[in-house]
């Protein structure tokens, strides 16, 4: 199974915008998904489930109560320790059954409203929502290749000084990649779109292409500069690490083509990957992902 480095990046701005708005009932994109799916079902749901839940309430109250006078009847140390909190729970018991049906109400109304503040949420960040499910598909497909692949997740590099691309007059002072795989036949840059047919027509495709096709020419120099002249050398000279460019589709794909980038589909992902001839051995990809895999926290 590939070796998997770092945490998908729209996984953690999920995580963390949810938790800043007090959110913490999501631990994975599974359950996100399951809350969008059961929404109106939950929603259905609220009276009798916050009914038993205040009927539980009311029943703890009795059973420490219960407890609390059993406990004072002991002996006359016991009877005085525990007269104020027998007399403070059954009157906490006399106000739930007295207001029984308007505390249920408010409570019922309160549950409303804590689930369409978490609806709005999720609804909120649908773009980020379906990039994580996106990239999350597109990890479970790179895991099913061999221990000879690495995985690296929201790859960052920032060059100082920036790298120069004479030819579009561009000064890269940094990069940010949702896959980085390194594996036998060299590096892949992976970008992944979740987009639906609508999108998919609608959006130019043209951005996401120079995107990656901007992130890949300031690694190949970085990689191949005369600065990295020994990272993998032998007496032949330095081995020059190619760098391949993929746009995946895990929605719907375009019919477009583009010189330096494939696009493709999930299901075509690791055929695709497979498909080139292996120029390093195990040691020299090791060797590769580990320089790269170090340079992200030496970069922050």
């Amino acid at each position: 199974m590939t070796i998997i480095s770092g945490k998908i990046e729209p996984i953690k701005r999920l995580k963390e915008t949810l938790h800043s708005r007090g959110i913490y009932q999501f631990s994975s994109i599974r359950d996100v998904n399951s809350f969008i799916k059961q929404y109106d079902s939950i929603k259905q749901s609220i009276p009798e489930t916050t009914k038993n839940s205040f009927d539980y309430q009311i029943e703890d109250v009795k059973l420490a109560l219960d407890n609390a006078i059993k406990l004072s009847e002991k002996n006359i140390l016991t009877k005085f320790f525990y007269y104020y909190r027998t007399r403070k729970l059954r009157r906490n018991h006399a106000v739930l059954i007295k207001n029984y049906n308007f505390i249920l109400s408010e409570k019922t109304s309160e549950s409303y409203k804590n689930l369409e503040f978490i609806k709005e949420t999720v609804d909120g960040l649908y773009s980020t929502i379906a990039g994580a499910i996106g990239e999350n598909a597109v990890v479970r497909e790179l895991k099913k290749l061999s221990d000879q692949y690495y995985l690296i997740n929201d790859f960052s590099l920032k060059f100082n000084p920036p790298i120069y691309n004479k030819r579009e007059n561009d000064r890269i002072y940094s990069i940010q990649i949702d896959h980085l795989l390194v594996c036998p036949s060299g590096i892949f840059i992976l970008e992944t779109k979740n987009w639906s047919s609508k999108s998919v027509e609608n959006i130019d495709l043209r951005s996401p292409v120079e995107q990656i096709k901007r992130a890949s020419f300031a690694l190949f120099v970085y990689l191949n500069s005369n600065k990295k002249k020994g990272l993998l050398s032998n007496h032949w000279g330095s081995k020059t690490i190619p760098i391949k460019n993929i746009i995946v589709m895990t929605n719907k794909s375009p019919v477009n083509d583009f010189h330096h980038v494939k696009v493709l589909t999930l299901s075509e992902l690791n055929h695709y990957i497979q498909y080139f001839e292996e120029i390093f051995d195990d040691a020299e990809t090791k060797v590769i992902f580990t320089y790269l895999n170090n340079k992200i926290s030496s970069n922050t």
